[in-house]
């Protein structure tokens, strides 16, 4: 092999070492794109966790997780509860936000309906988790992406159950119809699954109340 044959395969290798070294690092670290951040979440440190206020008189709650990434910024997730009945019905998540930004932005807009109120760890998993497996027994699944901000929670079993929740009301599910509801779908799923009569639903009243109607 001649000599210039030889530095050149050398380097090569030094480039292909050196991709693999950057490669390795990137994955201990946990990658720079948001998507990477939520795949690393479970390995960073809650940060803190909130519920709207009020959300057990609704049977509604906003849960709130965010995560302190090594850099200082924050990795959160949203998570809409239908406790109910049809257990998560929305979530959004998001990555290296810092945290001056969250709490003047992110925070006011998630709950721009009801204040938020400080909750514990094991308190906003067993919202989500218990309102998962609740709407479970009727076929209702979680929110579609909740197959990325699942991993900013810790997993299911980790935290112990505080027994805080109750899940359906009067030991029925009660679907109260939302603005975005397929409300027809929904009451079939539960005529199969609870079994008519089995459950009580609150329909939302469309224009003004007729006369005589006590608001």
């Amino acid at each position: 092999m001649k000599k210039g044959d030889k530095k050149k395969r050398r380097k090569a290798l030094k480039k292909r070492t050196m991709r693999k070294q950057v490669s390795r690092q990137a994955r201990a670290t946990g990658a720079t794109t948001v998507l990477g951040h939520i795949r690393q979440a479970r390995n960073y440190p809650i940060d803190g966790c909130w519920a709207g206020e009020g959300w057990k008189e609704s049977g509604i709650a906003i849960i709130v997780i965010a995560r302190r990434q090594p850099n200082g910024n924050l990795v959160f997730g949203n998570y809409l509860v239908d406790c109910y009945c049809l257990g998560l019905k929305n979530t959004f998540f998001n990555a290296d936000v810092p945290a001056s930004l969250f709490q003047r932005d992110y925070m006011p807009e998630i709950f721009s309906e009801m204040p938020p109120v400080d909750i514990s760890p094991a308190l906003a998993h067993e919202i989500v988790y218990g309102g998962i497996e609740y709407a479970a027994q009727f076929g209702f699944n979680p929110h579609r992406d909740f197959r990325r901000s699942q991993y900013i929670l810790d997993p299911p079993d980790l935290h112990p159950r505080t027994g805080a929740v109750e899940f359906g009301r009067d030991g029925q599910p009660f679907y109260i119809e939302g603005p975005h509801d397929n409300v027809q779908a929904i009451l079939r799923q539960l005529d199969r699954t609870a079994g008519e009569g089995n459950y009580h639903y609150l329909m939302q009243m469309a224009g003004p109340p007729p006369d005589g109607w006590d608001e």
